[in-house]
């Protein structure tokens, strides 16, 4: 079967395309893999309510000493967690506090921290 001169080596020519334009293509469909998906924060999150806080938030819990003393932690919301005795529960990077003595922070303690005795920090 002679070639035709649409066909120049025996291949056919809708089967092929310049490699620049292979490299686009699938890096087009790569990035669709790699892009996030923006979801409403309003969505149940199977069935259970929405947490109070989220990871990377900026907390504070107050809290008073044995000797009446006023106390602020400061920390950043690093896991949560849904347990259906306790509700949310949060892991605390706890990173400063009001008090002068600050040689131990940063502190994670791996217990989690029920919301109700924690507050959100501005990021102002």
């Amino acid at each position: 079967m002679p070639l035709s001169a649409d066909c120049p080596s025996g291949r056919s020519q809708l089967l092929m395309f310049p490699r620049r334009e292979l490299l686009q293509k699938i890096a087009s469909a790569a990035l669709l893999f790699f892009v996030p998906r923006i979801q409403p924060a309003t969505l149940p999150l199977n069935g259970y309510p929405l947490p109070k806080f989220n990871i990377g938030d900026l907390i504070a819990a107050d809290w008073i000493g044995e000797f009446g003393e006023d106390y602020i932690e400061f920390g950043e919301v690093v896991g949560l967690c849904h347990r259906p005795k306790d509700g949310w529960v949060y892991y605390i990077n706890w990173t400063h506090s009001n008090t002068s003595d600050d040689f131990c922070y940063p502190c994670f303690e791996g217990e989690p921290t029920t919301g109700d005795n924690l507050r959100l920090v501005s990021h102002d």
